[in-house]
């Protein structure tokens, strides 16, 4: 998602079948995913906005180059609870530094 305030800016989220996950698809595809706002849409920063108990998926990002850059307390309802959020980011330079 593009955001309409900030156009050089684009929101990411992903959900993998339970089926597929533990085996990497997730990292391959955030990172071509990343490729392809960073590279094809030329965009500035990328953010993401995990749940903290989702471990696995905080890997994946952090994996990718993705810094924590906020912890947000109860800021979501989601499967019947307030849950905690982190928000990752990174940038266009350090994506592509993170590359070479």
């Amino acid at each position: 998602m593009i955001e309409a305030g900030d156009p050089e800016q684009a929101r990411i989220g992903y959900t993998v079948a339970p089926q597929y996950q533990s085996q990497g698809f997730a990292t391959e595809a955030v990172g071509r995913l990343l490729g392809y706002v960073f590279g094809t849409l030329g965009k500035h920063r990328v953010i993401a906005t995990l749940d903290v108990l989702n471990r696995s998926s905080v890997r994946v990002v952090e994996k990718l180059g993705m810094r924590r850059e906020g912890h947000f307390i109860e800021s979501a309802f989601f499967k019947g609870r307030w849950c905690d959020e982190y928000m990752h980011a990174i940038l266009r330079r350090e994506w592509k530094m993170g590359r070479i």
